[in-house]
């Protein structure tokens, strides 16, 4: 910033500033992919965005998404006085723990306002496009609207990443077995320009099946042939996940810290 020259943090509500928010975003949608799915419905809808703003410009934006029992908070790419800013307000908006998927270069930004209770290591990896791959036949059915009450039913008793308004993000694919959702993959956001995969997850009964890798090849393929670059976090130590990943066309494209945090009182 120039000498003289104010930074304003600004919540963003106004049509006007989503947009100027999503254009800045889109600029570099692969490492602003997650405060980017913030500013288009449905996430918008559970989530707080803030933007800073310079002489009439947006030059950085971090979001809140509230969906979970945990706020997660995260940052859009910017110069560090900046990020520094964003972090403070966000977390000035949350009352106890909270998650931040960020750049390792960036942890420091949290550290004089919160304590890190948790942090492992996680990769984003992106297809553009992905590759299809033959699946031996295994059926797979895209979740329809009256096959939400199954999905939900799969995914809550296996994970704590579901809330059913992502469903209304993108699509969801699956496999059943005895009219059963045994596998499932979706998505957690979709913009124009990027869509970011979710909740991929096979039942244990019915893992090493090759279900998983049938309904994120049947994934990737409806929202590719939209033209949007495919992205994903995965844990850096999760190699099947990213051996099945690397089949399917995708490669790392950054490292990535998963936080919990508890705000310092």
């Amino acid at each position: 910033m120039n000498a003289g020259e104010k930074l304003h943090i600004r919540k963003v509500t106004s049509t006007g500033l989503i947009r100027a928010c999503r254009r800045y975003l889109a600029q570099d949608p692969i490492s602003n992919v997650l405060p980017l799915g913030d500013l288009y419905s449905p996430l918008f809808e559970v989530s707080d965005v803030y933007c800073a703003v310079e002489t009439a410009r947006v030059i950085g934006v971090c979001a809140i998404y509230r969906a979970f029992l945990k706020p997660s908070v995260v940052l859009g790419a910017a110069v560090q006085k900046v990020k520094e800013a964003l972090a403070k307000k966000a977390i000035g908006a949350i009352s106890d723990e909270f998650v931040s998927l960020c750049p390792p270069e960036e942890v420091d930004l949290y550290k004089d306002y919160s304590t890190i209770l948790r942090d492992h290591r996680e990769q984003q990896m992106v297809a553009n496009p992905p590759r299809q791959i033959d699946c031996g036949g295994i059926n797979v059915e895209k979740v329809k609207e009256n096959g939400l009450e199954l999905l939900s039913e799969f995914y809550e008793a296996r994970t704590e990443a579901w809330v059913p308004i992502q469903f209304r993000a993108g699509p969801y694919y699956c496999v059943k077995r005895d009219g059963k959702i045994v596998s499932a993959a979706g998505v957690h956001l979709v913009t124009p320009q990027i869509a970011q995969l979710g909740n991929i997850i096979t039942d244990e009964a019915y893992r090493n099946q090759g279900f998983a890798t049938a309904c994120t090849n049947a994934l990737v393929t409806d929202l590719a042939s939209k033209g949007r670059i495919i992205s994903l976090f995965v844990r850096a130590d999760n190699e099947p996940a990213i051996h099945i990943y690397k089949k399917l066309g995708f490669h790392k494209a950054r490292d990535i810290s998963f936080l919990l945090l508890r705000k310092n009182k």
